[in-house]
């Protein structure tokens, strides 16, 4: 069978996206599977879901982003 997908268009901060660039040349993982992965946990995993709805804000530091890479390395 096959499958259909649905085409959208986010906006992203920019320097979230800069700073999501650098991290997934580590982990290999495209934006796309973020996306994939992301929607099934948030539809399947109540505690994704609420950790998702419990954050309130999308704005870090770079400092923010350097202590989450060397904490997922």
């Amino acid at each position: 069978m096959e499958k259909k997908f649905s085409t959208t268009t986010v906006k992203l901060p920019d320097k979230m996206y800069q700073d999501y660039k650098i991290m997934s040349i580590r982990s290999t993982m495209n934006f796309q599977d973020l996306v994939h992965r992301s929607m099934f946990l948030y539809l399947t995993d109540s505690n994704f879901r609420h950790k998702i709805h419990q954050t309130y804000t999308t704005h870090y530091t770079g400092s923010d982003m350097m202590n989450a890479i060397t904490n997922h390395i």
